[in-house]
């Protein structure tokens, strides 16, 4: 009997100070005490429901969370082993390059110095100071014509002399020709040490590339089936619109056919407006006497070609003596344009491990500062603890 039916039989029935009446309020006071208490409590709201059920899917749920944290503990694990490979190969890297430049520091202090330079006697300032007298005696072998120190009919030490020239011409040049090979057998081996490197890191990449596509397979084989259908659809709607092409070209094939386009009617090819124009759009072919005056342009032509090419042999040829002077002008700057390339290169790479310095940093503090407050389970724990 609820409350409400109990006040309506015992409000007639019963007086002030009635024990009846009194039973009646103690019974009211008691139903509103239990009915209170399944409010407040969280195990009388769940009647009606299957609760092995719902204990098989809580300690599902349980296990997926603990399976998930185990693999991302792996994950973790792996991540972490891989972060210390990487770091341990660019730490070699970074000490290969930097006995590099120890190497190249040293090589330049001892043996490129200033005072080393092929050129060192025209810029030495100490040259006038420490130079002999411009003559020690009628038969010192320093006199020169200009010098106006000694007279003679003829130069004797000519050809001598030339050929002294030469021999030191041709060391310099065997000279450059060594650097320049040690330099190229140098750079090759340090790209081959930096193929390597990129060869170990793209294996690990790939090995990390690998259990992604694992992850993402089953994404794959619904997004395949999706596009199955889509395919399916795009063909029918392809077969419509290729039908309908065919048949106006088909169209298309027979009204040309019919008109003056394909026809061999050179009156087609006259302009209605002035029958001396010809339309290029519906022109058929020259006649015998355009022809013939064409192939006789075309000779004319032939023979001014004929003409051009024996100007530019020759032009050619002068051009050519005027390259091969400037190669050998240009044999000297290579030297300089080297040693250019090897300042720009070290600044490149000194850029580099600037620019590499900042994103480690960068990402050492997303990593360590920002993203450190991931939502886990425990955060969902906390709701429908209470009965508010």
């Amino acid at each position: 009997m609820m409350p409400s039916e109990i006040e309506q039989s015992t409000g007639s029935a019963f007086g002030p100070g009635d024990p009846n009446m009194e039973r009646a309020i103690a019974t009211r006071r008691q139903l509103e005490a239990e009915r209170l208490q399944r409010i407040k409590d969280p195990k009388s709201r769940i009647m009606g429901i299957d609760m092995e059920a719902l204990g098989a899917q809580i300690a599902e749920k349980q296990m997926s969370t603990t399976m998930e944290k185990t693999l991302n503990l792996k994950y973790d694990e792996q991540r972490l082993q891989q972060d210390a490979q990487l770091a341990y190969l660019e730490q070699e890297r970074l000490r290969a390059e930097r006995t590099k430049a120890q190497y190249l520091d040293q090589f330049r202090a001892t043996e490129q110095g200033k005072d080393k330079a092929r050129e060192y006697d025209l810029n030495d300032p100490l040259y006038k100071k420490n130079d002999l007298p411009a003559r020690c005696s009628d038969d010192d072998p320093r006199l020169s014509v200009s010098g106006l120190q000694k007279f003679h009919g003829e130069d004797l030490s000519y050809a001598h002399r030339v050929k002294v020239q030469q021999e030191e011409m041709r060391q310099w040049c065997n000279e450059e020709v060594a650097m320049k090979q040690a330099a190229k057998a140098k750079e090759k081996e340090i790209d081959e040490a930096y193929a390597s490197r990129a060869i170990q890191i793209d294996s690990m990449k790939t090995a990390l590339e690998a259990t992604s596509r694992q992850a993402r397979s089953a994404t794959n084989v619904a997004v395949a089936e999706y596009q199955l259908a889509q395919a399916a659809a795009k063909r029918e709607r392809d077969a419509a619109a290729q039908k309908a092409e065919l048949q106006d070209n088909v169209e298309e094939i027979q009204n040309n056919l019919a008109g003056d386009l394909l026809t061999e009617n050179p009156g087609v090819g006259r302009s209605f407006i002035a029958p001396n124009r010809v339309r290029p759009d519906h022109y058929k072919g020259m006649s015998p006497q355009e022809q013939i005056d064409f192939r006789e342009a075309q000779a004319l032509q032939r023979a001014q070609n004929a003409e051009k090419s024996a100007a530019d042999k020759a032009m050619g040829t002068y051009e050519d003596a005027m390259l091969e002077s400037v190669r050998q002008q240009g044999a000297y700057q290579d030297a300089q344009v080297a040693f250019k390339r090897a300042e720009l290169r070290k600044q490149l790479m000194n850029d580099n491990q600037d620019l590499a310095g900042k994103q480690f940093a960068s990402k050492s503090f997303l990593n360590t500062k920002v993203y450190n407050n991931a939502i886990d389970a425990s955060f969902f724990d906390q709701f429908g603890t209470t009965s508010r």
